[in-house]
């Protein structure tokens, strides 16, 4: 019998043969975006293997996890603020992403974090032991850098479960006030193409049947505003959840910087809308903050307590903690397909400003009944200040 080779396509199997698509599609997808802020890898090569057949490694304590283990699929500073999310709640994770871009993770990941040690640049290889035994995968673009065939080729893997689960991340198609990215210029932007990519990607997510690839399989589609904060400048439960100061400060603008954190201050509640939506702010509302007589400081204090709504942006700690409960209800088998027909479900996670993450019981009703959240009454507001400076 001739000898394996690993670059001859012809001598592999079908099955050998999936993991290594799946692999070769999400790296032409992180080298080919025009718009990704992240270095793409400068080979096939995983963090320690020599040859293209050993993509991955497995490690045998992922499968001993209680919980689960799922891929996280990047790359993005949410794919790690997931990552992390999924860690302290016991879950194990192999983060997906190019290799220059998991270097670059080494200064945003705490090293009380064993996030990185599993890292992988394409698919864990499959063996007797863990083919069928991994619980989903989340991706987790910030930029359009996944195609749909690229996720499809992924749910093809063999290595999950009959009943996996799959959250698939986008932002929503419309926006009040859209900020801006810290890694946007004005004259070299590409907003009108990644705006076509992210249409034509979140149009091909909802038309996926998850049952095709497992039994069953389930899917769910979580849209998220303009996405700010992430690290641990917070309450204090943060330090197990965020990522390094250096995650602050991945941008020139020092107002940026400020915003970021007031995310991880005040704004970790959540509101969870049916479909891609907003909570724009009527005018109504407009008028009684302005008849009110609240200006300055006591102004800006009702804007972040209170539970005062966010209309575009989420919070990556929030979003993060959205998905760690849809993984939770997903394993359970009561949530995200509809009864109806085979397309996932599909919700929008905005914040609100609180200092603290939704309980699993919030998320749950939440999730049970898509809304967005109340704007509070400015005339209730009590400011112990001057009202008027």
């Amino acid at each position: 019998m001739s000898k394996l080779n690993p670059l001859n396509p012809t001598s592999l199997t079908s099955k050998q043969l999936k993991p290594i698509c799946a692999t070769l599609l999400l790296l032409v997808a992180f080298l080919s975006s025009p718009v990704t802020s992240f270095s793409p890898p400068v080979s096939f090569l995983s963090r320690t293997s020599s040859s293209i057949t050993s993509t991955s490694s497995t490690s045998t304590s992922l499968l001993a996890s209680s919980k689960g283990t799922y891929l996280v699929v990047g790359p993005s500073l949410l794919q790690l603020v997931v990552a992390k999310h999924l860690e302290n709640e016991g879950y194990d994770t192999v983060v997906i992403a190019p290799q220059k871009t998991l270097d670059s993770y080494e200064k945003l990941v705490p090293q009380s974090s064993s996030i990185l040690s599993t890292a992988l640049i394409g698919l864990p290889d499959l063996t007797p032991t863990n083919t069928g035994t991994y619980s989903g995968v989340i991706f987790t673009p910030e930029e359009p850098l996944i195609t749909v065939s690229a996720v499809e080729s992924v749910l093809s893997w063999e290595g999950f479960k009959e009943d996996f689960k799959c959250v698939v991340c986008a932002p929503i198609g419309e926006y009040v006030n859209k900020e801006k990215k810290g890694n946007w210029i004005p004259v070299f932007n590409n907003d009108a193409k990644e705006e076509k990519m992210w249409n034509e990607f979140v149009n091909g997510v909802r038309g996926i049947n998850y049952e095709k690839f497992g039994e069953e399989a389930s899917g769910c589609l979580l849209r998220y505003g303009s996405l700010l904060g992430g690290g641990q400048d917070g309450p204090s439960f943060l330090t197990s959840l965020g990522l390094e100061e250096s995650a602050y400060k991945m941008s020139l603008e020092q107002y940026r910087d400020l915003r970021e954190r007031a995310f991880d201050r005040y704004r970790l509640g959540a509101q969870v809308l049916l479909g891609d939506s907003l909570n724009r702010k009527s005018p109504s509302q407009s008028e009684r903050e302005k008849r009110s007589g609240l200006k300055g400081e006591a102004l800006e204090a009702f804007r972040a307590s209170g539970g005062y709504p966010e209309q575009d942006r989420t919070c990556r700690h929030t979003l993060a903690s959205a998905v760690t409960h849809v993984v939770k209800r997903g394993i359970k088998g009561d949530m995200s397909v509809e009864r109806e027909g085979k397309a996932g479900r599909e919700v929008t996670v905005l914040s609100k400003c609180e200092q603290k993450l939704p309980t699993e019981e919030e998320w749950a009703d939440m999730f049970d009944e898509e809304k967005e959240a109340e704007w509070p009454d400015p005339d209730k507001f009590v400011w112990t200040g001057n009202k008027g400076e």
